[in-house]
């Protein structure tokens, strides 16, 4: 936890002991369309209230860190089947930019569409000119203000983060022509399409990066791209 660091609009994932159930639970949506803020009798509270939840388990649980984080730290705890942990002081920041990656670990190949809607590998790579979407968190407060853990649905409001986004492929300049939600992720989910650069001599796996009010998503992670 001293080395934690949440922003208003990302993933928070806690590690420990007798945290959640034995059994491995994925995140689950109500009747309303927003994640449920208990699973399998799990909650992450911050600053005592609770957070929609991804996922929970003895060793692990994940959740939601909600858009409307004002101060520069907050208190977190995880209750399960009303026992709770002792609070813990993680610090805020308006943003920390993070890309998925395909395994989930963060790094390595990121999970990326090419333009064709296949699936970005080193067998499969973007070529020059062409758009891929990639998927980030923890871009900061939406536009429209975005809702937590809510499901964007096909008839809701097109939002994008209310900061102005760019991107880098292979160290160079990448065009970044859409930035917002898409049907069936969460508010906290933003498809990120990313033009690759069309003078370039990459090839294989390259780094891709983005930056939002001056933080740059984490390093080690890749898309394919070819001439």
């Amino acid at each position: 936890p001293a080395g934690m660091q949440v922003d208003g609009t990302g993933f928070l994932t806690i590690f420990g002991a007798n945290l959640g159930p034995v059994q491995p639970a994925g995140m689950q949506v109500d009747g309303t369309g927003f994640l449920t803020m208990l699973l399998s009798g799990t909650e992450v509270l911050f600053d005592g209230a609770p957070a929609p939840m991804v996922y929970a388990s003895a060793g692990q649980v994940s959740a939601v860190a909600p858009f409307g984080l004002q101060a520069a730290t907050t208190k977190v705890q995880v209750e399960y089947q009303g026992q709770t942990s002792p609070a813990f002081a993680a610090p805020v920041s308006p943003v920390t930019p993070g890309i998925f990656s395909l395994d989930g670990s963060g790094r390595g190949q990121a999970l990326a569409i090419n333009q064709d809607g296949s699936l970005n590998s080193l067998d499969n790579p973007a070529p020059a000119g062409s758009s891929i979407r990639v998927f980030a968190t923890g871009l900061g407060q939406m536009s429209p203000a975005g809702q937590d853990g809510l499901v964007v649905t096909g008839a809701a409001v097109p939002m994008t983060p209310a900061l102005q986004v760019t991107a880098q492929i292979g160290g160079q300049d990448a065009a970044v022509t859409k930035a917002g939600g898409t049907p069936g992720l969460i508010d906290e989910v933003v498809q990120l399409n990313i033009t690759v650069p069309q003078q370039h001599l990459l090839l294989g796996a390259v780094s891709v990066a983005v930056q939002i009010g001056g933080q740059n998503s984490q390093p080690g992670i890749t898309v394919a791209v070819r001439p």
